[in-house]
């Protein structure tokens, strides 16, 4: 418990006073547990979470993106709270960490307290019949009472500085000694730390980008990370799942606004279902796209708890689902599921069995889209910013290119689920997400 009263986990670092590095951590199961945790977040809430400055790849253009388009391009008012507050399908079992890395409580749901039985987990959802929720109702889960939430209790664990995790032991702390070229013992400083929210959020951006997140955390290195723009994807990328079949996926069409050298890209005169299916990447939980793609990037650590997610003397058996392989909460999905991510379905909070998908505004339709059909077009950027399209907005982004127009061309392209695939794991990469995978390889 830090000094103002806010809950924290201790975590004991020991620390190579000559070098000024973390060498390891030790710690019990509650800052583990927060680790862990990671796997289950949204992509969207890391994004809200680092102040929309996570430079993860477009993810934070991605997320400006759904933020400054106008409430009328989407299904429903809820539909952009959706993408912006996404919610955590293992949201009852976060709420029982010691330390809240995101300090909305996923357990409250919205109800109406005159139709017995209609709820939603998205503010701002009208109830069929009378159009109001003014209720609040709890999801409490049947172990609040359980020590366990991921990893297992009575157990100590060593931590390395790029978050590899495994039980403490003697033999191993030699390895890890030897490892790091560690001859002098007296060197090594022990430091115990006390982690507020506010340094989980710290350890979370620099976990995603840097292979020592703890070094930078104790001695507050500034996070510089830049590499995502030179990162080049690789040839074959999921060669085995590109190839699965995926019932609502449908060609996507769209028009490519580059130099006749095949050097540049301006942006892309895409339609809705393209903008719907990046835009519903903010949903997916950091663990999936792991699951997906079998890694979250080249820099960062995140990889490295997932690994340790499969040690036997971790985590518990049950608990490993949640992790490796996370699931969307009810109606999060978007229109085309093409990365496979499984949705719950719909489920019972207290006496209410109903749950209201927060995209339709009539009862019992089966929408999935975020973003409306029609005819209306969007213009997408390189780093994938979205904007309605627009003549105004089409001679800005020639203008600011500064590309004289005799040397532009438009390219009618045709993507398919493996093109798609590639552009969204290039969105979480670089920021030059459509050049990188639509244009013809150097």
């Amino acid at each position: 418990m830090s000094r103002d009263g806010e809950s924290t986990v201790a975590v004991k670092l020991f620390i190579d006073k000559e070098k000024k590095r973390v060498l390891f951590a030790e710690s019990d199961q509650d800052f583990v547990d927060v680790l862990f945790s990671f796997l289950t977040l949204p992509l969207g809430t890391i994004v809200r979470l680092l102040g929309k400055q996570s430079q993860v790849g477009c993810l934070d253009e991605l997320y400006k993106s759904v933020e400054n388009l106008s409430e009328d391009h989407f299904q429903t008012k809820p539909c952009k709270t959706m993408l912006l507050y996404p919610r955590n399908a293992a949201g009852v079992h976060l709420d029982r960490l010691e330390v809240k890395v995101d300090g909305i409580d996923q357990t409250w749901f919205f109800a109406c307290s005159h139709h017995m039985g209609y709820f939603s987990s998205v503010p701002d959802v009208s109830c069929p019949f009378c159009t109001t929720m003014d209720k609040s109702i709890r999801e409490l889960s049947e172990e609040d009472t359980a020590r366990e939430i991921f990893a297992k209790s009575r157990t100590k664990f060593i931590i390395t500085d790029d978050l590899q995790i495994a039980p403490s032991s003697t033999s191993l702390m030699f390895t890890l000694m030897d490892k790091l070229g560690l001859q002098e013992q007296g060197n090594i400083e022990e430091v115990v730390l006390e982690l507020d929210s506010s340094k989980i959020i710290s350890l979370l951006g620099r976990a995603v980008l840097s292979k020592q997140p703890l070094t930078g955390l104790y001695f507050n290195v500034a996070i510089t990370h830049d590499a995502t723009n030179a990162f080049q994807l690789p040839e074959n990328l999921l060669p085995e799942q590109a190839d699965e079949a995926e019932p609502t996926f449908k060609p996507i069409k769209l028009k490519l606004i580059q130099t006749n050298d095949d050097t540049t890209v301006l942006y892309a005169e895409v339609g809705h279902d393209f903008v719907d299916i990046f835009f519903g990447l903010l949903c997916i939980p950091l663990g999936s796209i792991i699951k997906t793609y079998g890694e979250w990037s080249p820099n960062g650590s995140i990889d490295n708890l997932y690994q340790s997610v499969n040690e036997d003397t971790c985590v518990k058996q049950e608990r490993r689902c949640l992790l490796l392989s996370p699931k969307l909460p009810p109606y999060f999905a978007c229109s085309s599921n093409v990365l496979q991510v499984e949705e719950l379905p719909p489920r019972k909070v207290s006496r209410y069995n109903h749950e209201i998908n927060p995209k339709e505004q009539v009862r019992g339709g089966t929408c999935r889209a975020y973003i409306k059909e029609g005819s209306m077009n969007f213009m997408v950027t390189n780093d994938l910013q979205i904007f309605h399209f627009s003549l105004a907005n089409s001679l800005q982004a020639i203008r600011a290119a500064k590309i004289p127009k005799e040397k532009l061309v438009e390219k009618k392209l045709t993507l398919d689920r493996s093109q798609v695939l590639k552009l969204l794991r290039a969105a979480m990469l670089t920021r030059r997400a459509l050049s990188s995978v639509l244009l013809p390889p150097n």
